[in-house]
């Protein structure tokens, strides 16, 4: 073992287990030579034998979980990864626990039984990193979405860092309170966390860009008041004034 720390605590467990196996043989032996019936002496090591797994069973677990990390290998060493919310940078992979750096720089040791019940997720293994986002037009530009999806679409298949064999996908496709939506799906062809914010903050200028160009421009939540045609706008004026009581 590498890990000095993994090496002491497996030698620790093996004496343990050297000691109580020990114990066992020789009360056995001891039980044999006072004439004590071989049956109740198969008895009572049986019942210790599963008294004895009942409380290991967790070490055990850890242990076999250990050899599972080992041979299946579902992340590595440096690989950033994500179970049960756990998130951080895997430093090692020891029999009984993983440690991990999180974000926040703090080390994380977490059981190997853990991803033997846990989904693991591990980012390091992605082809590619999703651009997704809704982006809200005014009620006022509906004419002009048609031809913002095209150019936006467009854009985005002759761009250098868009991966063109995914899916790409501009559309219109929500009706919102204050709002028309337009969705923009697409996937760069780096996985690298801060290369990936770079272009997609390209692609938002780039995007705002061309929606601006069009005439359009950005919604906010709001409330447009209409008056009733019986209505007498100097009365509506002084209802919404601050003034009036």
């Amino acid at each position: 073992m590498d890990d000095e720390q993994d090496e002491a605590m497996l030698i620790n467990l093996l004496g343990r287990l050297f000691t109580i196996l020990t114990l066992l043989i020789t009360t056995a032996a001891m039980m044999v030579n006072l004439g004590i019936p071989s049956a109740a002496i198969a008895t009572l090591l049986g019942g210790a034998g599963i008294g004895f797994t009942f409380a290991t069973q967790q070490i055990s677990q850890n242990f076999l979980s250990g050899f599972m990390l080992f041979f299946n290998r579902p992340f590595k060493e440096g690989d950033w990864i994500n179970v049960d919310e756990l998130q951080g940078t895997v430093e090692s992979i020891g029999w009984y626990y993983t440690r991990i750096r999180t974000f926040d720089r703090r080390p994380l040791n977490i059981p190997n039984s853990i991803f033997a019940t846990k989904p693991i997720e591990n980012p390091g293994q992605m082809y590619n990193r999703r651009i997704l986002a809704n982006i809200s037009l005014r009620y006022e530009d509906i004419s002009k979405i048609a031809g913002i999806t095209d150019k936006v679409r467009e854009h985005l298949k002759q761009h250098p860092h868009i991966d063109q064999k995914q899916i790409i996908l501009v559309n219109f496709n929500q009706w919102d309170a204050s709002s028309i939506n337009m969705m923009v799906y697409c996937f760069t062809k780096t996985t690298v966390w801060a290369e990936w914010l770079n272009i997609q903050q390209a692609i938002f200028l780039d995007i705002a860009g061309i929606v601006q160009g069009s005439g359009a421009d950005f919604a906010f939540n709001c409330m447009t008041l209409y008056p009733a045609s019986s209505s007498n706008p100097n009365q509506v004026t002084q209802l919404l004034s601050p003034d009036a009581s």
